[in-house]
């Protein structure tokens, strides 16, 4: 459900501003609402430490830390002071590597080069130049002395002496003499690569300070939280105005915490007025509040005045994933897969319901396969008599297609029902029983279309008596025609979008169906590998499988709760999240 929410103003001194800012922290029930958006300020120098900190998160996350007890010295914004001079370091030493190893295949070619001997002919007046020239060519340079030193990629790197000036002689390609040969540039690297490897290790000690960087990091996040709520309220003289919003139910804890503290502040709470949207809270049951973790990575929220569909959301989306990905072996895998890795994603800083979100949903998975006996793509026949479903192909084809219409239609009919509760009685409220109704016929039209079955007989009277109370009660009027014409207004836009929005549940089927398909079929390919090769190959494919059956998941298990449904009940989620002034933890 959507916590009720008040609206919040509150007047104290300038004196104690951060005082009284400090306890409506400490007590994090407050929704604060900048006076004027465009006027928040938060300190350069703070958002410059919280992007250094973040960079040394992000890159130490990445890094084994070094065995030891002792981690190295310093409060954490020394340790990423130091982290950002090595990853400087480090940055500019990978840019040397590069340059340096083109170097060495520029130069390796040419081998060891005396400067000192060749300096020392050229005192004496000889000429000394080196060629480039394709192989066999060598011949074409006019010098007392030709040697080629090497051959590569089809050319010859030849170094030629004279006592005359040597002239240009095509296609022989004069160069400039090597500065360095490439025992210069090897050992160049050398140093370069120990100096890497001493700033890895460097990292890898940082790395032991990880847990308190982070702390570090909230620790800056609230100051720059602070700094845009301070910086956002309304000033007049010595009094200053912040205004919010407070869960209701948390009233009297803000008002115990400010009559604690004993200073001199007024506090208006009052009831959110028609033209008023306040944030959205959640306030569900613990059994569907992992589904909230999902609304925030979709990024969408409930309108205030909405209806939280999270005690739906969830199950079905259960449901959803369970025909989706429809084999038991992968659900079984990757459930205990993440049963077992559930206390180190915890420490790693997985929140806790994304873990318990996936669990159901593997739970499911795992149910429904075992359901239809499949597993990773095959159906053993020892399992077959937990089997539910028929063993012949068709009927069992047949029943899966009735089962998601069925499915679609109690969907759909949950979302009519839901609207129909949230509305105030009404004639029009005729009108919407009528498209809770018209679900229905629809349903046998679509069994009547998709899977051959004959239409029933209360088909048709259902049409009947669903669409003659759209008809007359969509806009109820003492004008009949103007009654009748909205209602037609209202079929002719409608009635067509019932009938895809059932069909469209057959998605479950079919995605399902193309997952055991191709779990097959990688099974059939890998069967006469050998061994070790079978292995490796059912692995990948299966990995990859998988994969697709979340990625489909997110792509028809969601659509079908965000789109199909919530359009059935009305839903725009235009709603804010609720985002109290909080210490964070």
């Amino acid at each position: 459900m959507i916590a009720p929410m008040k609206s919040l103003l509150l007047a104290g001194r300038q004196a104690d501003r951060t005082a009284v800012l400090t306890i409506l922290q400490e007590a994090g029930v407050v929704h604060v609402e900048p006076v004027d958006p465009a006027g928040l300020h938060v300190p350069a120098d703070l958002l410059k430490d919280i992007e250094k900190v973040g960079q040394a998160i992000d890159v130490l996350a990445q890094v084994t830390p070094a065995e030891g007890q002792i981690p190295p010295p310093g409060t954490p914004s020394r340790i990423v002071d130091e982290f950002q001079a090595d990853f400087v370091l480090l940055t500019r030493l990978e840019t040397d590597k590069v340059t340096l190893a083109h170097e060495i295949d520029r130069v390796a070619p040419w081998g060891r080069i005396a400067r000192d001997d060749l300096q020392a002919l050229r005192a004496r007046g000889l000429h000394v130049e080196f060629f480039i020239c394709p192989a066999g060519y060598a011949g074409a340079i006019q010098a007392d002395v030709c040697q080629t030193l090497s051959e590569h990629a089809g050319e010859e790197y030849v170094l030629a002496i004279a006592k005359a000036p040597i002239a240009e002689a095509p296609p022989a390609k004069r160069i400039p003499q090597p500065e360095r040969d490439v025992h210069e540039w090897r050992a160049a690297l050398a140093t370069v690569l120990d100096e890497e490897k001493r700033l890895r290790e460097n990292m890898r000690e940082l790395a032991k300070r990880l847990p308190e960087i982070r702390a570090y990091q909230q620790e800056l996040l609230e100051r720059k939280r602070f700094a845009e709520v301070e910086s956002g309220l309304l000033t007049e003289g010595p009094i200053f105005v912040l205004r919010g919003w407070l869960p209701a139910a948390s009233e009297s804890m803000l008002r115990n915490a400010l009559d604690r503290a004993k200073l001199p502040v007024g506090l208006q709470l009052a009831d959110p007025t028609d033209d008023e949207q306040p944030p959205t809270k959640l306030d569900n049951p613990w059994w569907c509040r992992p589904i909230e973790v999902l609304f925030s990575l979709l990024g969408v929220v409930p309108g205030y005045r909405e209806a939280d569909i999270s005690p739906i959301f969830f199950p079905a989306l259960i449901v959803f994933t369970a025909f989706l990905i429809g084999d038991a072996g992968y659900g079984l895998v990757a459930g205990v897969a993440l049963a077992v890795a559930f206390k180190p994603l915890i420490g790693r800083g997985i929140p806790r319901p994304v873990l318990e979100l996936f669990l159901a949903l593997f739970a499911g998975t795992f149910l429904y396969g075992v359901v239809t006996n499949t597993w990773f793509g095959e159906a053993p026949v020892a399992l077959n008599r937990f089997r539910l479903l028929s063993d012949n192909p068709e009927v069992a084809t047949k029943t899966l297609k009735w089962l998601c219409f069925l499915i679609g239609a109690v969907h759909l009919t949950a979302a009519h029902v839901w609207k129909i509760m949230r509305r105030s009685w009404e004639p029009a409220l005729l009108g919407e029983i009528g498209w809770l109704l018209f679900i229905w016929p629809m349903y046998a039209l679509v069994l009547v279309l998709v899977n051959d079955e004959p239409a029933p007989a209360w088909m048709l009277p259902g049409f009947g008596l669903s669409l003659a109370l759209i008809l007359l009660f969509t806009a109820p009027s003492w004008n009949l025609l103007s009654a009748i014409g909205r209602g037609l207004g209202a079929i002719a836009l409608n009635a067509a979008s019932f009938l895809s929005d059932i069909i469209s549940y057959i998605r479950l089927w079919a995605v399902g169906l193309a997952g055991g398909i191709l779990a097959h079929s990688f099974n059939e390919l890998a069967r006469p590998l050998p061994l070790v090769l079978m292995v490796l190959v059912l692995v990948a494919a299966h990995l990859m499988n998988f994969a697709l059956g979340l990625v489909a998941l997110f792509a028809h298990g969601v659509r079908l709760n965000l789109l199909e449904f919530s359009n059935h009940l009305g839903m725009e989620w235009l709603g804010r999240e609720f985002d109290p002034f909080r210490k964070r933890s």
